[in-house]
C-alpha cells in the first residue's frame, strides 16, 4: 500500500512497532507492507532438501567442519 507521510520525515524504513507492518521505499514511493508470518509455515520435504543442497554447495569451510 502506498503511503504519504504527514509527519516531517522524508522516509521510513523497517518496523516501527511490533504491529505486523514495516515500511520501505520502492521506486521513490513510500510503501507499507504486512510482515510475513513465518511461524505458521510448515517446511515441506522438498524445501528442506533444497536448503540442504544449497548449504552443501555454498557453505564456507568453517560450516562444513
Amino acid at each position: 500500500m502506498k503511503v504519504e507521510l504527514i509527519i516531517p520525515i522524508d522516509s521510513l524504513r523497517g518496523k516501527l512497532r511490533q504491529d505486523g507492518f514495516y515500511f520501505r521505499k520502492y521506486r521513490g514511493q513510500q510503501i507499507v507492507q504486512k510482515c510475513p508470518d513465518r511461524s505458521r509455515h510448515v517446511k515441506t520435504e522438498g524445501e528442506a532438501a533444497n536448503q540442504r543442497r544449497f548449504a552443501a554447495q555454498y557453505a564456507g569451510k568453517r560450516r562444513a567442519q
